[in-house]
């Protein structure tokens, strides 16, 4: 008897060490995978200077490709010929229109302000869904929105025309990334998201290709620390942080993983004054608390 109650007792500490073990892991690969993204807009700030958006898009995809197609292959993961048109435009959107204008963007603009920028994203979702999906929307929903909306406006506040163009280039990379989430909503009904983002990445790299024969030539020129960020986007940034972003999403919820994604602006404005010397000026820090508030009130609103 005293024995078979050991027993239990025994089993009980080992589950919960092992569970404790295993949410452990989680946060470290969320918080890994946070900086990977947050860094990301301070390579492309660098190595911009050096590429042309297109160039850096293709080269940054080439390094990752490469490992989405092992990926494929060793998992074996597989779609419909019939969903191909769809997973094509998904990538138009979520790879070349998203990157490219992202990468353009980011040379009028500093890098911290493309993350706050681009961290509106839920907003563009929320208002696509309830256009096209017929999504509740609510009075606290619409509120965010306004918060989020006005703190771009007041990052967007030019110092010069450039910065106007990179505020419009990055809200078009915004608003991209939020037509690729809408339109991808019921293709995921049919394919894990590690399979439909495999594919999308590989096929949104196809219109990019015609920029190789330059990107290559650009290769041949490029210092190591550009050559660097080129392999750290395209290793780190994209394959490694979507696998790790997939990983932490089996194990908990999405509302509440994505809250902790508001903290990629941080990490960018963090990354882009200590390594690329950008000012944080006070338009920077009243936008993003604004922003950062307004996606919180949508990410946290009831239907």
């Amino acid at each position: 008897m005293g024995t078979g109650r050991a027993g239990v007792i025994t089993a009980w500490v080992m589950h919960g060490l092992s569970r404790e073990g295993s949410d452990r892991t989680k946060w470290i690969v969320l918080t890994f995978t946070i900086i990977f993204w947050g860094l990301a807009f301070t390579a492309i700030k660098h190595a911009v200077q050096k590429l042309s958006p297109f160039e850096l898009a293709f080269l940054r995809f080439l390094v990752a490709d490469l490992l989405f197609i092992l990926t494929v292959f060793l998992k074996g993961y597989r779609i419909r010929r019939k969903d191909i048109p769809t997973v094509f435009v998904l990538g138009f959107f979520g790879v070349t229109v998203y990157h490219v204008c992202l990468n353009a963007g980011e040379m009028y603009i500093p890098s911290g302000i493309a993350s706050l920028i681009i961290s509106t994203a839920p907003v563009f979702v929320l208002v696509l869904s309830a256009v096209f999906l017929k999504e509740g929307i609510t009075y606290r929903k619409v509120a965010g929105i306004a918060i989020a909306l006005v703190g771009v406006y007041v990052l967007s506040r030019p110092d010069s025309a450039g910065h106007l163009v990179g505020v419009l280039l990055v809200l078009i990379s915004t608003i991209s990334a939020a037509i690729y989430t809408v339109l991808g909503k019921s293709t995921l009904k049919r394919y894990s998201s590690g399979v439909l983002t495999s594919y999308v990445m590989l096929f949104g790299s196809v219109p990019l290709a015609i920029f190789a024969p330059s990107s290559f030539e650009k290769l041949l020129e490029l210092d190591a620390v550009t050559i660097l960020s080129v392999v750290f986007l395209g290793v780190f940034s994209t394959y490694l942080a979507y696998q790790g972003w997939y990983y932490v999403l089996k194990r908990e919820e999405a509302s509440r993983a994505s809250v902790f994604l508001n903290a990629i602006p941080v990490v960018s404005i963090v990354a882009g004054s200590l390594l690329l010397s950008e000012p944080v000026t006070l338009s920077t820090l009243a936008g993003g608390t604004m922003i950062l508030a307004g996606i919180l009130m949508v990410l946290r609103a009831k239907s």
